[in-house]
């Protein structure tokens, strides 16, 4: 009976990951340098021309796009054809024509702290071409993940969230461990719970 348990949680798991993995391509943008960050357009390869622009801080005085505090992040979306906004659930600072970036010190701290780092969510009411849609990340300098953008299509349009913390967050691949213990669990439970009846 127990295994029965493991096996639908573990094929739910994977194809929970499968489907994800499936719908989303992954993109490397760039490495950040310790010193001088990192400033890119990361969708060149898609729009080129277009000006996509990002950046992620080296754990220094960052200041980009023409930001007069130091920033961990931020997005320069000014020359680009399309009107973008941010999202209600999103605090990040607007210093101009669709420019946003994320102060290096906020109300709950400094940055570097998952919790201090809120993501950012922007959105535009013109729908992404397919190409554009997937998972974008910024790199740090040791070879880890410094920041991760996810681009994706739904019914408010063209959607973008900037994490600051990409592992923050349980990814894909967590979750599908946290169902199949979670299968284990109650197959236990339930396995327990026959044999003390029938004891």
């Amino acid at each position: 009976m127990m295994s029965r348990y493991l096996c639908t949680s573990a094929a739910l798991a994977l194809a929970l990951a499968g489907a994800s993995m499936a719908n989303a391509q992954n993109h490397v943008v760039g490495t950040e340098d310790p010193v001088t960050g990192f400033t890119g357009n990361f969708l060149e390869s898609v729009f080129p021309g277009a000006k996509y622009m990002v950046a992620s801080d080296g754990e220094s005085a960052f200041h980009p796009f023409g930001a007069t505090f130091d920033v961990s992040d931020g997005l320069d979306f000014s020359d680009v054809g399309f009107t973008w906004n941010q999202a209600a659930d999103s605090s990040w600072t607007n210093i101009g024509n669709q420019i946003w970036v994320l102060p290096a010190t906020t109300p709950c701290g400094t940055e570097n702290e998952p919790t201090c780092e809120p993501v950012g969510h922007f959105i535009s009411p013109s729908a992404w071409n397919p190409a554009a849609v997937g998972t974008w990340w910024i790199m740090e300098a040791g070879g880890g993940p410094s920041d991760k953008i996810v681009t994706f299509n739904s019914a408010n349009g063209a959607e973008l969230l900037f994490y600051s913390d990409p592992l923050a967050a349980p990814e894909t691949s967590s979750w599908a461990l946290m169902l199949i213990g979670f299968g284990a669990i109650g197959g236990a439970m339930r396995a327990r719970r026959a044999t003390v009846r029938f004891a």
